[in-house]
């Protein structure tokens, strides 16, 4: 392919990495609780930092539902109705962590011991390792936006003219395009490998984390790897 169309391509494909990267790191879609685990009428999905549950067919009584909810619950869970019908519970997995903690050392001094404090522990520790997952998940993801929005405008800009970006070393340039894509595949490694073990199910941002990555990387494969048209 020519110069210009080759740029038009690796310049399309950046923005659209960046579009998808910055969509799944605010999603709270990465893993879907398997249907097994939960009732007919409630969902589970979870994100990087986030719990999101979706309790449908309330017959009208969201409100009603959501009142008692808040009052029942001491957490910092938040509450909202979609619907008449639908009633969505977002949960911190980080606060879920802080408050599973206080409880167990309540329940150490109260003197839980035995089983029952090896599973209290267990409970603890997977859900604080899904908090660090999230963070160090989080990070990557952030860092590979930004760079996907500085490999975008690198690209983008002189084609309207723009020399803003012309300054910028070549190795810098290079640096941020490998990394666009380089540090999104990092977070959700780290993601993935810190997760405790579940029998979640992949989820629609975690795809779209996915496809942020291979067009990111595969963006800048573009550039160097395939010789322009004279």
């Amino acid at each position: 392919m020519d110069a210009k169309m080759k740029g038009m391509v690796m310049a399309g494909m950046m923005a659209l990495c960046l579009v998808l990267g910055l969509w799944a790191t605010l999603g709270d879609a990465w893993l879907e609780a398997d249907e097994d685990e939960m009732d007919d009428d409630m969902t589970s999905t979870s994100g990087l930092n986030n719990v999101v549950v979706t309790m449908s067919e309330l017959d009208g009584e969201c409100d009603a539902a959501l009142e008692y909810w808040e009052e029942m619950d001491d957490s910092d869970a938040e509450y909202e109705c979609e619907d008449d019908d639908t009633l969505v519970v977002t949960m911190s997995i980080s606060e879920m962590c802080d408050d599973a903690t206080s409880d167990l050392d309540d329940a150490k001094d109260a003197g839980l011991e035995g089983d029952a404090l090896d599973d209290a522990q267990e409970e603890v520790d997977d859900v604080c390792d899904a908090a660090s997952a999230g963070t160090m998940g989080t990070i990557g993801m952030w860092v590979g936006v930004v760079c996907a929005l500085v490999a975008a405008l690198v690209l983008i800009l002189p084609m309207a003219g723009v020399d803003a970006m012309d300054a910028m070393p070549d190795v810098a340039k290079m640096i941020v395009s490998w990394g666009a894509g380089g540090f999104m595949l990092l977070g959700m490694l780290m993601w993935y490998f810190m997760l405790p073990d579940g029998d979640s199910s992949m989820a629609i941002h975690l795809w779209m984390a996915g496809a942020a990555m291979t067009i990111g990387l595969g963006s800048t494969a573009i550039g160097q790897f395939i010789p322009e048209n004279e």
